[in-house]
């Protein structure tokens, strides 16, 4: 009876062995793909492939994306379906918000980075599964990465092309400064914006804002709009009359002739953003300290003056 029973044990222990190195399988067989970042870092990516052929390795929620040496770490989330010769893709906001930018699986903070552009040499998942370069060698023109053809092979250059788990990949360009755009200082991170009366109607005005806190040379639009266009509700989107589009990066500004409200309230708001070569919109403020104000477009942005989106990835001016 106790031979029996022993074989018995022994049975189930075997059976847990056999299940054990699959599940700890699940999430071993990824390396690390590409990397990328623009001049400031605001734009980045890494991005790993499933290289070995893999249909279950999807636990990548056990584990972390770690720069070296800064010891920048990223956490992950594990997936659901076949992930065989699959990608997965960790991002920056300032990627997230440029067009054509395929939607990451894990998206950083504003203002987060994956990694030190200007020091860190390497990028480690699971521990062993690690890709290094050296800082020369990581291109920051906004379009090329460091990345691999082979399993294990070298990094080298070539054009950007991101990939996320769903398969939809793309090519960024964040040749012009990328999506890292300042806002216009509001007054806690520089001077506020002033507005002079030139006429006594107010058809014409004299915008005049900082420039020196947020270094920015990128164009500038006044976005506009009327008592109506008011969210309904606190953080609700703002609707637009219109736009004074690509009034340059000098101050002051003369804005004429103003806009009149059509809606019957005699109020006209308006606000000063930055905008890049992209169509990518900086930063409209924020409406309780902490919340971004938002317009009808991508990214809430306003969808005048062909904008294409919006990016919150510059610390300076919100």
């Amino acid at each position: 009876m106790r031979s029996i029973a022993r074989v018995a044990v022994f049975g189930l222990i075997g059976t847990l062995v056999s299940v054990g190195p699959g599940a700890v399988a699940g999430s071993h067989t990824w390396e690390v793909w590409e990397i990328f970042s623009n001049a400031d870092g605001s734009v980045q990516f890494v991005e790993i492939k499933e290289t070995h052929g893999g249909t279950a390795e999807v636990g990548l929620g056990g584990h972390t994306m770690i720069a070296h040496p800064s010891n920048i770490s990223t956490g992950m989330q594990s997936v659901t379906g076949n992930t065989a010769f699959t990608f997965y893709l960790l991002a920056t906001a300032g990627f997230a918000a440029l067009p054509g930018a395929p939607t990451p699986d894990i998206t950083l903070p504003p203002g987060a980075k994956l990694f030190q552009n200007t020091s860190d040499t390497s990028m480690e998942y699971s521990f062993t599964n690690t890709a290094s370069w050296t800082v020369a060698s990581l291109p920051t023109d906004g379009i090329h990465s460091l990345t691999r053809s082979v399993s294990l092979g070298p990094l080298s250059s070539a054009t950007n092309s991101p990939t996320n788990f769903a398969g939809a990949t793309g090519t960024i360009d964040a040749s012009g400064g990328g999506a890292s755009l300042p806002g216009v200082p509001d007054g806690p991170t520089g001077p506020p914006l002033l507005v002079n009366k030139l006429t006594a109607d107010g058809s014409s005005l004299q915008l005049s804002w900082n420039t020196a806190t947020c270094s920015d040379a990128n164009n500038h639009q006044i976005l506009y709009g009327q008592k109506s266009g008011f969210p309904a509700v606190p953080g609700g989107t703002y609707t637009l009359q219109g736009g004074t589009c690509s009034i340059g990066s000098t101050t002051p500004f003369t804005w004429t002739p103003t806009p009149s409200a059509v809606d019957g309230s005699g109020l006209t708001w308006f606000l000063l953003v930055t905008k890049n070569a992209s169509g990518v919109e900086g930063p409209w403020g924020t409406y309780n300290g902490t919340t971004e104000r938002n317009g009808p477009g991508t990214g809430g942005s306003s969808n005048v003056c062909t904008t294409s989106s919006k990016s919150l990835a510059g610390s300076c001016g919100h």
